[in-house]
């Protein structure tokens, strides 16, 4: 009885937030906070395709003199009614593995750290990675907005391409983008999901003791997260005063499939990810097992996409005509062809 009346009074609380919009104030204030761009995305003069740089010391780097690794730069643009829904930049790093992660970063990162965290998982986990902006972030700042469902829809179109290059997917999401990650997961039978200081839902940011789901909430892994048939790797900074450890507790008590909840002691919200990339740490020991697990099942989709593959294309060049149309459907279809001459395009569908 008395959880009941706590679950009546938490679900009224969300209810007045959601009633004065103060959720929406909250989603754009607090929960989304993209950081200022210092990154650019244009056609090379070197090759057919797009180059990636990054402001250091107020110089533009590019981004192969930051990396040795092989890479692809790409946007993924989805229009819906004419107009734009969905605008992704994309960096997939290739060690030519057979298995990718896709990172979905917190609230205050874009492209330019995302890219450094990608690479660094590339190198060290020995599996390919795509790193990706959300809608709103990044280059799409100024002419767009982030919102939950957005970021859902922009790694489902991630996730969309990637299977048809992979067999094993795996997605890895921090703070914020355990969300999509989470959401995402329900969608598709994947490998393999890590969450790095996820949150449990918004309404539990607000007041920390709120343990129970509300019809009202929002970003609310805890009550989706049971929905994952892959397995789930959580792992937390015991002193994480962004998002409560108890957030991890809550998600790993709700998970079907659990493949290790690991508490970090002394970690922060911002060293967390510092753990995974110790390699004598007891998390970066489980995410190798995870990664690299003889018995990880190949992707498979459980629920139809809810995006129209006919508005979603693959740009390889800025303000030209020179589109990629996608037609994901047909599974049998390997490549992806050039909307007027013809010629394949191998950004996702063929090793590099």
């Amino acid at each position: 009885m008395q959880n009941t009346n706590k679950q009546v009074r938490e679900s009224w609380k969300m209810s007045l937030i959601n009633k004065f919009g103060l959720a929406e104030v909250i989603e754009h204030n607090l929960i989304f906070q993209p950081p200022k761009p210092n990154y650019h995305i244009k056609n090379s003069s070197d090759f057919n395709g797009l180059e990636f740089s990054v402001e250091l010391n107020s110089h533009w780097v590019n981004l192969n003199k930051l990396c040795n690794l092989q890479y692809r730069v790409s946007i993924l643009k989805e229009v819906e009614n004419n107009v734009i829904v969905s605008y992704v930049p994309i960096i997939h790093y290739s060690c030519n593995s057979d298995r990718v992660v896709i990172l979905s970063h917190s609230n205050a990162m874009d492209l330019t750290l995302t890219s450094r965290w990608g690479s660094k998982i590339c190198e060290l986990y020995q599996v390919d990675v795509m790193c990706y902006d959300y809608s709103g972030y990044g280059i799409t700042k100024q002419t767009m907005k982030p919102s939950e469902l957005g970021i859902s829809r922009d790694l489902c179109n991630v996730v969309a391409l990637a299977q048809h290059q992979y067999d094993h997917i795996f997605l890895w999401g921090f703070s914020i983008g355990s969300y999509p990650t989470v959401d995402v997961a329900t969608q598709f039978q994947l490998s393999g999901i890590i969450l790095q200081a996820p949150l449990a839902s918004l309404g539990r940011i607000i007041d920390n003791r709120n343990s129970f789901y509300s019809e009202h909430d929002k970003f609310s892994n805890q009550a989706i997260i049971n929905k994952i048939t892959a397995p789930v790797l959580i792992f937390h900074g015991t002193k994480d005063n962004i998002i409560k450890i108890n957030h991890s507790e809550q998600l790993s008590k709700c998970c079907q499939n659990l493949f290790a909840f690991i508490k970090v002691e002394g970690a922060n919200h911002n060293d967390i990810g510092i753990a995974a990339e110790t390699q004598d740490s007891e998390v970066y020991k489980s995410i190798k097992e995870l990664l690299h697990s003889k018995g990880s099942v190949p992707i498979k989709r459980v629920f139809e996409l809810s995006l129209k593959f006919d508005n979603l294309t693959i740009l390889d060049h800025i303000g030209e005509q020179k589109m990629y149309q996608s037609n994901l459907p047909t599974q049998a279809k390997k490549e992806i062809n050039r909307k007027r001459d013809g010629q394949g395009c191998s950004l996702f569908c063929v090793k590099f």
